[in-house]
Order: C-alpha cells, then sequence, then structure tokens
C-alpha cells in the first residue's frame, strides 16, 4: 500500500529536533540586577566614606595644629611671666634690706665672723648676696692688715664663699715705744707695749724706730732671717725663741735649750734652714753637749764643748 504523503508530513515528522542554541552568559543568576545595581551604590557610599575620611584626618590635622600653636603661645606666655617674677624678685632684693643668702668663710683662726664681715663691706651683719659683689668683698678684705689673701666666688644658688688667708706673726721687733708684730713679709700686722698672746722669736741687736700698722720693715737682715725661719719645719721653727741682727754679717739665733745657731750674713736661708734642722737633729740623737752650731753651707759644723 502505497501511502501519498501529499503534505509530507511523514518527512516533517521524522526530522530530529534540535534545541535552539543558548549563550552562556545567558544562563539565569540569581538576584542578578539587583547585584547589578548593588555595585554602582557600593562605588558611591566608598567614594564618600573616604571623602569623609579624608575630611576628617584633614580637620583633626588643623585641630592638632592649632593645640600646638595654643600650647607653644601657652609656653611663651609662662616663660615672661617666670622672667617677670625673678626680675621683680631680684629687684626687690637688690633695694630692699632683706636677708637672703649665705656666706661661707673658710681660713679664719683669728678673725671672728664678725670682723670677716665688717672688713668685706657686710654692713651689720646683714648677708643679702644680691646686694653684694665678690670682686668688691675681695678688693675690701684685702685691705684689712690681719688678711694675708682671699679669694671670693659666688656659688650656685645663693651662697658667697670666702676663702681667705690670715696674716701669721712670725717674729717680734723692738722699737722706740714697745714691740711690733710683724708677718713673714715685714709687714707690721700689730703693735703692744708688750710681747701677748703669741709665741714666735724676738728679734734683738737693732732697735726699729716708730713702726706704724701696715709699715714693711726694710732691713734686709731681718727679711732674711724672716726668711729662714720660713724656711724651717714647724717643729724646729718652735725651738728658735730669738735672733739676734746686731752685726749683719754675722747673725745668730737661739733655741730653747740656748743653743747659738751661726747664720753669717742668712745668705742661702734655705739652705741654711736645711742644715739647721740637720745639725740639731744630730745632737739630739747623739746627745751631744754643743757650744754653737754653724750653718755655712762650706763647712757646716757643730762645735760641742
Amino acid at each position: 500500500m502505497t501511502y501519498n504523503d501529499t503534505y509530507e508530513i511523514r518527512r516533517r515528522t521524522q526530522e530530529v529536533f534540535i534545541p535552539p542554541q543558548v549563550d552562556a552568559d545567558t544562563s539565569y543568576v540569581p538576584n542578578q540586577e539587583a547585584n547589578e545595581a548593588k555595585g554602582p551604590t557600593q562605588k558611591r557610599i566608598a567614594r564618600r566614606r573616604a571623602r569623609r575620611s579624608r575630611k576628617e584626618l584633614i580637620r583633626q590635622r588643623r585641630q592638632r595644629r592649632r593645640q600646638r600653636r595654643q600650647r607653644r603661645r601657652q609656653r611663651r606666655l609662662l616663660a615672661l611671666i617666670t622672667v617677670l617674677l625673678v626680675f621683680l624678685f631680684w629687684l626687690f632684693l637688690w633695694l630692699a634690706p632683706v636677708p637672703f643668702g649665705t656666706v661661707i668663710v673658710d681660713g679664719n683662726d683669728k678673725m671672728s665672723f664678725g670682723d670677716v664681715y665688717k672688713a668685706s663691706g657686710i654692713k651689720n651683719n646683714l648677708i643679702n648676696v644680691v646686694q653684694l659683689s665678690p670682686d668688691t668683698m675681695a678688693s675690701e678684705l684685702k685691705k684689712d692688715l690681719r688678711v694675708a689673701d682671699a679669694d671670693i666666688t659666688r656659688e650656685f644658688p645663693a651662697t658667697i664663699h670666702i676663702r681667705m688667708k690670715e696674716r701669721q706673726v712670725v717674729a717680734v721687733v723692738t722699737t722706740m715705744y714697745g714691740f711690733a708684730y710683724i708677718d713673714q713679709t715685714g709687714t707690721v700686722i700689730q703693735n703692744g707695749s708688750q710681747i701677748k698672746g703669741v709665741s714666735v722669736p724676738l728679734i734683738t741687736g737693732k732697735r726699729v724706730d716708730t713702726l706704724l700698722l701696715g709699715d714693711t720693715i726694710q732691713d734686709q737682715a731681718i727679711l732674711s732671717s724672716l726668711e729662714y725661719l720660713q724656711d724651717l719645719s714647724p717643729d724646729i721653727r718652735k725651738t728658735v725663741t730669738e735672733i739676734n741682727v746686731g752685726n749683719p754679717n754675722e747673725v745668730v739665733a737661739y733655741t730653747s735649750d740656748s743653743v747659738p745657731i751661726h747664720l753669717g750674713s742668712v745668705n742661702e736661708p734655705g739652705t741654711r734652714a736645711t742644715l739647721t734642722e740637720e745639725l740639731l737633729n744630730e745632737v739630739k740623737s747623739k746627745r751631744l753637749m754643743v757650744q754653737y752650731i754653724d750653718t755655712d753651707p762650706q763647712s757646716p759644723l757643730v762645735k760641742s764643748n
């Protein structure tokens, strides 16, 4: 049986169905439109946040700069006020008769602190270190015959330190009206009708005319004898009680044991002082009975009985 397929139904029904081609990017994605809309929004939000962060950072920086400027102004103002107060306080101390600070004195033996204050220009024992000048004090103090030297310095915060050296009586000279106490330079630092309060050699053999305080002896024999005494050790110097300069070429010193020490013209006083100590120690160690000691540098001698 022949089937007449006028309308080609069989042929069309036997054709294979081929589905249409679908692109991969057209596949379905959940919430795709929402996510696509969210992207630009988030970017705008991020940009706004970044702008706000930059503005906040700029504001903070400006605020910190203002605070630093304000602190600098406050420090400058505080420094200015401090300087002003210090100046006013200093001015008050400079003008007002009020005590302030401390004065330290070293080296005074016979002079009292009141004597030192008075000699250095401190009036009524009122100590105000702002009103005192170390240089002026030292100049005034050195004018006192009892002072051999003085060094005065200012120490922080409010102290003036006086380091002084008193003149020491090293011998007594007979004058027309009594006795003159002299130091190692031959300067008269005290006069008296009697010898009191000292244990020093008496220079005899020459009566000096009137000697006033501050006068300096010019006799070479006496000056050389003073230098000889200073070159002796303190222990040996204490044993010398008299120096006779009646003959400038034959000066003789006497010890407390009545031992004569021939000094000649007292040339080379340092050498003669050294020989005196050596010879006296020899006499003491050997227990010699001594007639005299000769300190001639060329031929020293212990003359025994």
